[in-house]
């Protein structure tokens, strides 16, 4: 029993959700229950929001961007640090997420960010400038998948994804401004690795973004609080 409510004492810290599997891997529906059972037959798993499939190392803890913002006032006041204008919509498991910034700019034309989502993502964040078009998606759940399986840790679109459902059940975070049905042409059309104006703010390849469920954040430098 001492065990247990260790678990349980961490789970409250942690701010977890505890979960009781009897032996048969069948749910335990409260502590009483799990009292009258043997602790051989039991299994404790803890998960936390920013747990993910992904294997260790290849995602950083997310750190919260009111806890930045406090923490880095006089970054924000000389224009190192930014907030991107709220614009965009959540999408995927991911809800906080953070890393180096790859940049791609493209118009209603997805073939770069294919082939930027490819490669290794190392923990890093695309950033896809679409002009803010809505017109068609330029990123679907078989991309949010890829880039999840290159360990991507995020996706910024300024312009539409689709497959919402797909993309949703998927543990990356990604930022649109909305869905559309519609794919977007293929004819590899773009730049990589350029300046970009998004949200009212002007992000370079190379710079940092911390984002969760209060906003999105650019940053010169990699912070820590």
């Amino acid at each position: 029993m001492q065990v247990l409510w260790n678990s349980v004492k961490l789970a409250r810290v942690l701010g977890t959700r505890m979960i009781l599997l009897n032996s048969n891997n069948q749910f335990l529906s409260s502590l009483t229950q799990f009292s009258t059972s043997p602790l051989s037959s039991l299994q404790f798993q803890l998960r936390t929001k920013s747990s993910s499939a992904f294997p260790a190392g290849r995602h950083r803890a997310a750190i919260a961007t009111a806890d930045v913002c406090d923490s880095n006032a006089a970054l924000l006041v000389n224009g190192d640090l930014r907030a991107l204008d709220p614009i965009f919509k959540i999408y995927g498991q991911r809800l906080a997420f953070s890393g180096s910034i790859v940049t791609v700019k493209v118009f209603e034309d997805n073939v770069l960010v294919r082939q930027l989502l490819e490669t290794e993502g190392n923990g890093r964040v695309l950033i896809i400038d679409g002009g803010g078009s809505t017109r068609c998606a330029l990123v679907g759940g078989n991309l949010a998948q890829w880039a999840h399986d290159m360990a991507w840790a995020g996706i910024i679109v300024n312009g539409c994804i689709r497959d919402v459902d797909e993309i949703n059940a998927c543990d990356i975070g990604v930022r649109a401004l909305g869905s559309n049905p519609l794919k977007s042409n293929k004819k590899a059309v773009g730049e990589k690795h350029v300046p970009v104006q998004i949200a009212g703010t002007l992000i370079h390849d190379g710079e940092w973004l911390y984002a969760d469920s209060d906003g999105i954040l650019i940053s010169k430098t990699q912070l820590s609080v």
